[in-house]
């Protein structure tokens, strides 16, 4: 097996003559693995139900209730606003309790950019509609009231606590709570300038029992049986994966909710040309395709790195079965003091599940990565295959930032560290992005491959799986569940086709910082009943902070 062949061939000229700072054997090394393994990364968001705590919170609508002045009424301005009971109306409004289940909600601010770092002194102003489905301010009978709505800064843990009652449920939304987040308490009672607008969803099991107390909650259950977070039209996009609350008590004693909500504390572009950009971004809209980054900083010279990743994605429509999967890889060069990167799409065709031949790869089109913060950023993209396809799609990190930084600082992490492509020299090809995130406790891995007779069956023979399991910090072997998912369709929002099927188990172990192997044994789909031992090592210098 020649392991020197580069998964690009065409690149070696070209690559040899523009770039000849860089030691040839490396270049060719990094860039023949970075192709298949960058492919595999993209996997992370294959599971749209598994929640990453610090994850950005989904910006939503502040519906057409807000009180906050930009429809109606503005209770922010009105003295009494802040506080933490918001069971009765207060100031002009009179003193009207909202009848209901008794219920306190913590909201928990942490940085989405910072490490989870709790976030003190920001406001959050809270709203939601009384036990018959009701708003204070504007619907028919209550239009008196201003009950329901306060706010609260956050405490030195981040928290906000507001004591409440129990929403109900009206026609056609899954049962929710509005809250806005400020910079601050002046910002929050001025209405201006919100952070992020966001909704609570509450589980299923306690809604039912709550609204099972007819007399007070009135047709909130019948409501509640003609709406999924399937169907609703907020949270339909990933089921309300990072808004589900958590939910404990009893209608005696009353409920506590709780949820974690990840805010970018800072806006500011990073440099583009550190290895902390590295990791698996989405778009939530489209959960279960996204993209895997990896930055090699100054890897072409001071200054200068490179970007790898892969797209995970689909065939345009119809979905189907995982014929229809479709992985592209793109790279290219970052520049220090930008925060964006020109990069060529490539397509990888011909290959075989863990297995010769080396695949070639041939270029498809052309994409620019932006990176708005160390947690949001765009991707535009236009092929040239002759199929027209081009767009725009605004990404957001799947997993909490470890170590990116918007300033000079490049801080280390010995378990990021970790995080990259592997691939094993004997199917250089196909390979591995893994992520080690020691903020979110997880692992990932996404392994881009080929069907088992995937040779001769052009782009429907590519195949990918995604791996998944809990991480502790330092730890080297991890347990992990292999998944496969199909049914999606290229850059469309998640089709109720679309699922992830558990398939089989594996164990990662990190020999070191360049070395590791994976044993793998599958149960289901298309591999049922493979297992074996790959020896992996990693693509291209190990990450400051390794250890």
């Amino acid at each position: 097996m020649r392991t020197t062949l580069p998964l690009l061939p065409h690149h070696d000229a070209p690559l040899a003559q523009t770039l000849d700072v860089l030691a040839a054997r490396e270049l060719a090394a990094r860039r023949r693995f970075l192709v298949a393994a960058g492919a595999a990364a993209a996997g992370f968001v294959l599971l749209p139900t598994r929640s990453f705590g610090c994850a950005l919170i989904p910006s939503e609508t502040g519906g057409p209730y807000p009180g906050d002045g930009t429809n109606g009424p503005n209770v922010l301005t009105q003295s009494g606003v802040l506080r933490s009971d918001i069971r009765a109306s207060f100031g002009s409004a009179g003193t009207a309790v909202a009848p209901g289940t008794r219920m306190t909600v913590t909201l928990k601010l942490v940085s989405a950019t910072s490490g989870c770092a709790p976030l003190q002194g920001l406001a959050v102003y809270l709203w939601h509609c009384n036990a018959t489905g009701g708003y204070s301010l504007y619907s028919t009978g209550v239009t008196g009231q201003n009950y329901l709505r306060g706010v609260q800064v956050s405490d030195a843990n981040g928290e906000v606590t507001f004591t409440t009652i129990f929403p109900g449920c009206y026609p056609g939304r899954w049962p929710h709570m509005h809250f806005e987040v400020y910079a601050d308490a002046a910002s929050a009672t001025s209405g201006r300038n919100a952070l992020r607008t966001s909704q609570l969803a509450l589980p299923d099991a306690t809604c039912r029992t709550v609204y099972g107390q007819a007399a007070t909650y009135g047709s909130s259950l019948s409501n509640l049986n003609g709406v999924s977070l399937a169907t609703d039209n907020v949270f339909a996009d990933d089921r309300a994966v990072l808004q589900l609350a958590s939910v404990t008590g009893d209608n005696a004693n009353g409920y506590a909710a709780a949820l974690e909500v990840g805010v970018a504390a800072a806006s500011a572009a990073p440099d583009a040309d550190q290895h902390g950009l590295s990791g698996t971004w989405f778009e939530a809209a489209s959960s279960g395709q996204g993209f895997s980054l990896e930055v090699y900083p100054d890897a072409v010279g001071a200054g200068i790195g490179s970007l790898f990743g892969g797209w995970f994605t689909y065939d345009t429509a119809p979905a189907g079965g995982t014929e229809k999967q479709r992985w592209y890889t793109f790279g290219g060069d970052v520049r220090s003091g930008t925060a964006a990167a020109t990069l060529a799409i490539y397509r990888n065709t011909g290959g075989t599940f863990n297995a010769p031949p080396v695949t070639s790869a041939e270029i498809v089109g052309s994409m620019e990565v932006r990176f708005t913060s160390c947690t949001t950023g765009t991707v535009d993209y236009a092929f040239s295959d002759g199929s027209g396809r081009s767009g725009s799609i605004a990404i957001t990190r799947v997993a909490p930032n470890v170590t990116c930084s918007v300033g000079s600082d490049r801080p280390g992490n010995a378990d990021f560290a970790l995080s990259g492509s592997w691939y094993a020299p004997a199917t250089a090809g196909q390979g591995f992005i893994v992520e080690v995130n020691p903020n979110a406790r997880a692992l990932v891995f996404c392994w881009y491959t080929y069907a088992q007779n995937g040779q001769g069956l052009g782009a429907s023979g590519q195949r990918w799986y995604t791996a998944q399991g809990t991480f502790a910090a330092g730890q080297r072997s991890i347990d992990l569940v292999l998944y496969e998912t199909r049914g999606g369709i290229f850059d469309t929002p998640t089709p109720g086709t679309q699922s992830t099927t558990p398939v089989g188990t594996a164990t990662l172990a990190f020999a070191g910082c360049s070395s590791a192997t994976l044993a793998f044994a599958f149960t289901g789909g298309g591999n049922a009943g493979r297992s074996g031992t790959i020896a992996l090592q990693r693509v291209g210098a190990v990450p400051a902070g390794c250890g």
